[in-house]
């Protein structure tokens, strides 16, 4: 009889043995998946974004002022492709601010800027070897053009002479890329490099 005793309390304590392994394995296989993917999601937010090569501007319609903009970008190293269409562009002044976003169309030609004020407009100056359309992926040159009219109260044009200008591309996961700069003291020439 003590033998009996003895053999189911050793069955029972070997399964409640088996159970606590098995509700520890579960958990930390749970932990494992969360901190795996926390840490792609990590990775992901500190290493997507744009690099800004280049800021242009042409000569607006109405005095010294600019009001297209040519903004030439591409990937940071070891970034994921970024969609266009989650990613919005902020122009701001000492006395305005503008908040674009991607208008969904690539120009082709590189033909102009685009149209409103509310939208940028995208020209792939070099397709890289991942190219897809509204993306900018690994090896693409990118071209954001867009129109800044009324880019300071009270002026009648774009962005004036001597006016500081603060640029801050936003994607929907990733780092911004920020750029600033001041406009010269004197715009004589129809198209001036801005930055850097």
């Amino acid at each position: 009889m003590m033998g009996i005793g003895t053999l189911i309390i050793f069955i029972a304590v070997i399964l409640v043995a088996a159970v606590a392994a098995a509700v520890l394995v579960s958990v930390a296989s749970n932990l494992q998946q969360r901190s795996l993917m926390t840490g792609i999601q990590t990775e992901e937010g500190i290493a997507t974004g744009l690099e800004v090569v280049s800021v242009m501007a042409t000569d607006g319609s109405v005095g010294s002022d600019v009001e297209n903009f040519e903004v030439l970008v591409r990937l940071q190293p070891g970034s994921d492709p970024m969609n266009l269409n989650n990613t919005v562009l902020l122009m701001d002044t000492s006395a305005n601010s503008e908040s674009l976003s991607y208008n969904g169309t690539a120009d082709s030609t590189d033909g102009g800027t685009a149209v409103d004020t509310a939208h940028f407009n995208v020209f792939y100056a070099k397709q890289g070897p991942d190219y897809k359309a509204n993306y900018v992926s690994r090896g693409d040159i990118v071209k954001l053009k867009f129109k800044c009219y009324d880019c300071t109260a009270g002026d009648t044009g774009g962005v004036g002479e001597n006016k500081k200008v603060r640029m801050k591309i936003i994607p929907r996961v990733g780092t911004p890329a920020i750029v600033e700069f001041t406009t010269p003291d004197v715009i004589t020439d129809n198209r001036i490099n801005l930055w850097p």
